[in-house]
């Protein structure tokens, strides 16, 4: 079973996130990502949270699927703010997709 890369899980988070960020964020955080993103964005694969087993109605498997953020770095390069949080699959033959949206909250 051919597995998908940490760069090609990155890059098709990113081109899911590029597609959808317009409709699932506030306008301010578009703002931010537009300005921001060449400077402190960030991309990156994780371990999966274990709390995703909620939203999949079965344990993560971690060998099956993989957690990957983005959003803007702080000074420490550390993730400051993070937009969306997807779940992949880590096989190239399998395309379900799990993302979560983090909107701002206004004051």
């Amino acid at each position: 079973m051919e597995q998908r890369s940490p760069d090609q899980l990155v890059e098709w988070a990113y081109d899911q996130f590029l597609e959808q960020a317009a409709d699932m964020l506030a306008p301010e955080q578009i703002v931010d990502i537009t300005l921001e993103f060449e400077q402190r964005g960030a991309v990156e694969a994780t371990l999966p949270n274990a709390d995703w087993s909620t939203e999949l109605g079965v344990p993560v498997d971690m060998e099956r699927w993989a957690e990957v953020w983005v959003g803007l770095l702080d000074h420490q390069e550390e993730f400051e703010v993070i937009y969306a949080t997807y779940l992949l699959p880590r096989s190239q033959s399998e395309h379900e997709v799990h993302v979560r949206w983090h909107r701002q909250q206004q004051a």
